[in-house]
C-alpha cells in the first residue's frame, strides 16, 4: 500500500479544544498530531458510513443503547 505524503498544517484551536487534545495524547501515550490522526480517521468513517444509509449505536455500560446523529 502506498503510503501519502506527509504535509505539515497549521489550525486554530482554543484553549479548551488544546487541552482535550493534548488529555487524550497523554491518555493514549500518542502524540497531539496522532490523537488528530485518529480523529480524522473516526469522523470519516462515522459519515461514510452514514452517507452509505447506515446506522450508528453507541451503548454504554448499563446496556444502553443510542443513536449517534451528526447534521
Amino acid at each position: 500500500m502506498a503510503r501519502d505524503s506527509i504535509v505539515k498544517t497549521s489550525v486554530n484551536l482554543s484553549t479548551s479544544v488544546l487541552r482535550a487534545l493534548r488529555r487524550l495524547a497523554t491518555r493514549r501515550g500518542v502524540t497531539m498530531t496522532e490523537v488528530l490522526r485518529q480523529a480524522i480517521g473516526t469522523e470519516v468513517f462515522l459519515d461514510d458510513t452514514q452517507q452509505a444509509g447506515g446506522t450508528v449505536l453507541i451503548e454504554d455500560k448499563r446496556g444502553r443503547v443510542r443513536q449517534l446523529i451528526f447534521r
